[in-house]
């Protein structure tokens, strides 16, 4: 365990003082700060639009640095030489890996937080006042999707190249963002064959059903979904899934770059 939080501790000041950060959150931010002047396009649906562009703000660069972030962590340290340095002393490439990746959801869980007190400062730039627990969990699922796209940003890096990683990455993302609006825009012509297969893909790989701001009513009313506690401990799932993987292939390939 000393060891796991060990490697998890210094991960997490490599990235806390990676370029990448501080760039990512100043366009996190300004992207949030956006959203609060583009929900004004529609009176009606001031709250509405709040959310949903907030939301995908949030979604995306999250997202975007747990993408680069998982995959560079595993990279650079092949590159570079640190990964054969620090698997000389008595650690196992497993262990190395879930303390990488637990340094990287630190990392990850500084930066929605740093989201979060900024939208809070949205609320209170319009006169509203502090966030309701909705919104907390809004968020909070949210980032559990970040999560399980580190581990699966770092399952990719441990057998493939840095590129290849990051492109596999990137469309298996782009898939889980648009398997549920395929399947909805079925026509009724398509074969009953490829129908289940959509079906399949959009009933096990669909990001969507971690945003949950369409429970929001255009009166501020959130209603949160029954099911939240099984989308978080669905988003958990997929974490361990991808970081199982990662062990596994981990353990098998030549470290070597």
């Amino acid at each position: 365990m000393r060891t796991i939080i060990a490697v998890a501790l210094e991960t997490f000041l490599r990235l806390r003082r990676d370029k990448i950060f501080m760039p990512a959150l100043l366009i996190g931010l300004g992207l949030l700060a956006l959203t609060g002047l583009a929900s004004f396009w529609g009176v009606e649906e001031f709250f509405k639009i709040l959310y949903d562009l907030g939301t995908t703000a949030y979604l995306f660069t999250g997202a975007a640095v747990a993408i680069f972030w998982g995959n560079k962590i595993v990279s650079d340290s092949k590159t570079e030489g640190s990964l054969e340095v620090q698997l000389a002393s008595p650690i196992g490439r497993s262990v190395w890996l879930v303390g990488k990746f637990l340094g990287l959801s630190a990392a990850l869980l500084l930066l929605g937080v740093c989201f979060l007190i900024a939208w809070q400062g949205i609320y209170f730039s319009y006169g509203m006042s502090w966030m309701n627990p909705f919104d907390l969990k809004l968020f909070g699922v949210l980032t559990i999707s970040w999560l399980f796209l580190a581990a699966l940003s770092m399952m990719f890096a441990t057998f493939a190249t840095q590129a290849v990683a990051l492109f596999c990455t990137i469309w298996v993302f782009v898939c889980g963002l648009i398997s549920a609006p395929i399947l909805q825009t079925l026509s009724p012509e398509t074969p009953e064959s490829t129908r289940k297969v959509v079906e399949v893909v959009a009933g096990i790989w669909n990001i969507n059903m971690f945003n949950i701001s369409q429970s929001v009513s255009k009166y501020h009313l959130p209603v949160a979904p029954d099911d939240i506690g099984m989308r978080i401990g669905y988003g958990f799932l997929l974490c361990g899934f991808f970081l199982g993987v990662a062990c596994v292939a981990f353990q098998r390939k030549d470290i070597i770059a």
